[in-house]
């Protein structure tokens, strides 16, 4: 549910970027738009014949008949302009980001083609208002409509490294879980049963999928395999083929999740300390360029004028 709002609200922000671009048709739609009203305020008198309050309750909304028609139109557009290698690879970054759906896919193309004609628009007016060349407004508008189209890109980077943030934080404590549930008797499907009733989280609820599967007929190989390609974390995929070795080896598997949730814990000790020792070499720059200056003004200051006189 927080995926699809977060979703929508994208969006929202790209319809308002499309907005400075249909500004551009606003004059030739007015009379339009006048007719429409009036149409309207007639249909609020006058009732046609054999139409009770059930006929207008069964009317589709705004959303239905506006916005995602115009949605498919605008991912229709963006997805015979891109290859299918790129629109392959942008399902995949979706499902990596926790958007696995068609719908995601579809609202992430038109959110794409909103925002290069939004920005491309908006290129077209300040150049209009600025009175520069027909070339420049050109060249501008394109540069506009190419960062506009890559701006939903960024945004899904983004997204995909937080998500494997909280996906890394939450795997060593659901493999330790996951653990003693199979030590206490429970089964690998009940374990993971109980590690989704516990917590609600990225990981547990990329469980409650390979349950949902399960469910399904799926095998339990097929259904880890498609777990390791949505989220697309190493220490994820790790986890799937020590699960998978265990089953094919007859292996116990509580010893292999114990020892993979220590691996898991001394990598991401590893890296904080890495991520530590590089932020004192990332300090001397603004260092360098702001403090140093700054202490030699405060240090050196008073002795100018004396230098000066000296000088003279």
């Amino acid at each position: 549910m927080a995926n699809s709002g977060m979703f929508d609200g994208l969006i929202v922000v790209a319809t308002v970027f499309a907005a400075g671009a249909a500004l551009l048709l606003a004059f030739g739609l007015r009379l339009r738009l006048a007719h429409v009203r009036a149409d309207a305020r007639i249909a609020a008198y006058v009732v046609a014949p054999g139409l009770g309050d059930s006929s207008l309750d069964d009317m589709p909304s705004l959303r239905e008949r506006v916005v995602l028609p115009f949605v498919s139109w605008a991912a229709g557009l963006v997805d015979r302009a891109l290859p299918e290698k790129q629109v392959e690879r942008i399902r995949i970054n979706l499902a990596m980001a926790g958007f696995g759906s068609a719908r995601h896919l579809s609202s992430f193309l038109a959110a794409k083609a909103l925002f290069a004609a939004g920005l491309g628009g908006l290129a077209l007016l300040y150049q209009a208002g600025g009175g520069s060349g027909a070339f420049q407004g050109i060249v501008l508008a394109a540069a506009g409509a190419a960062i506009g189209f890559y701006l939903p890109g960024v945004w899904l980077g983004r997204r995909i490294a937080q998500r494997h943030q909280q996906l890394a934080k939450a795997l060593p404590d659901a493999l330790d879980l996951l653990s003693i549930s199979v030590s206490a008797g429970l089964g690998f499907d009940g374990a993971m049963l109980e590690v989704v009733q516990r917590w609600d989280n990225p990981l547990t609820r990329e469980l409650a999928i390979v349950l949902r599967d399960l469910k399904l007929g799926r095998s339990r190989r097929d259904a880890l395999r498609d777990l390791s390609r949505r989220t697309g974390l190493p220490d994820v995929g790790s986890f799937v083929a020590a699960v998978i070795q265990a089953d094919e080896l007859g292996t116990p598997i509580k010893d292999t999740l114990q020892v993979l949730a220590e691996q898991i814990r001394l990598g991401r000790r590893q890296r904080a300390e890495e991520r530590a020792g590089k932020a004192t070499i990332k300090m001397l720059i603004p260092m360098a360029l702001f403090i140093f200056p700054a202490l030699f003004v405060v240090l050196l200051g008073p002795a100018v004028p004396s230098f000066s006189a000296m000088l003279h």
